[in-house]
């Protein structure tokens, strides 16, 4: 981070069991068609997937208790003492992967309304694509909406190109999907203008901490 630059109060880090009810409501507001939903307690048992979060430092929100159990005593323990709600940091985005065969494709990848069009989702895209690097795979891929111009755009900046089309994919209208890869990852001239595209977002936004697993 260069000197006199400001620091974004957000964490992007591994997705957690503690993080499934925030991370489904922003799916729900995100894709409010997608059906059926995702099952994030699949996914985090997927070692062919990785999912990430943005965290805010610094904004809490009150949720309702986790309800991971499902035993005789897991019933009888809710039945005597009903558990409080849980304070948690606020979730205003999320990334996922799949990895398949020297490939890392980006299943969803969303951002809170409210928190929308202030470089959120850019810090997503890095970091699908730094997770793709620490995998060692080698192309990085996507389907977006033929209509969904901002996203085509954004992951156009980042390297990835137009190489396909999936007629009617998306189930609640039809609409057309653009399937985008980049090239090699190992490209020399694909990682120089990654970060060249990284310092650029951390001049214009700040620079928000990122952690892997």
């Amino acid at each position: 981070m260069a000197r006199g630059q400001q620091t974004l109060p957000y964490v992007l880090r591994p997705m957690s069991w503690e993080d499934l009810t925030q991370v489904t409501d922003i799916e729900r507001e995100a894709f409010p068609s997608l059906w059926p939903r995702t099952s994030y307690q699949r996914e985090l048992h997927n070692r062919q997937a990785e999912y990430s979060v943005i965290q805010h430092r610094d904004e809490r929100i009150l949720l309702p208790p986790m309800r991971r159990g499902r035993g005789l005593m897991d019933v009888l323990r809710r039945r005597r003492r009903e558990p409080a709600p849980r304070q948690a940091q606020l979730l205003v985005g999320y990334v996922g992967l799949w990895y398949m065969a020297g490939e890392g494709h980006i299943v969803s990848i969303a951002v809170r309304e409210g928190f929308r069009r202030q470089g959120i989702g850019e810090v997503l895209l890095i970091g699908a694509i730094e997770m793709a690097l620490r995998r060692e795979m080698e192309i990085l891929t996507l389907e977006v909406r033929i209509s969904n111009e901002p996203a085509i755009a954004l992951y156009e900046k980042y390297g990835l190109r137009q190489v396909g089309l999936r007629k009617g994919y998306y189930s609640d209208n039809h609409e057309d999907a653009i399937i985008m890869s980049t090239d090699s990852l190992r490209s020399g001239a694909l990682l120089a203008s990654f970060h060249e595209r990284i310092e650029k977002h951390e001049e214009r936004y700040g620079d928000a901490e990122r952690q892997y697993l």
